[in-house]
């Protein structure tokens, strides 16, 4: 959670709000909302403690969330 916590303060200083923390696709992860109105899911893959993948969702296609939770 500390890794989540760190990106979130940095995707609020480019544009993004966090709107929360959460498992992507069984990954620790953030939801943000954007500088540009869409959504976005960050999940982070940890190897042996350290950062290996950074997986980013910002299809609204792909998103599993309510529609008019999007906008």
């Amino acid at each position: 959670m500390k890794t989540q916590a760190c990106l979130a303060t940095w995707f609020e200083v480019n544009g993004a709000t966090l709107v929360r923390t959460a498992f992507v696709s069984g990954l620790s992860g953030v939801v943000t909302l954007e500088a540009d109105g869409e959504l976005q899911a960050t999940a982070l893959e940890i190897e042996d403690g350290k950062l290996a993948a950074i997986h980013v969702v910002r299809n609204p296609d792909k998103s599993r969330l309510p529609r008019q939770a999007r906008h």
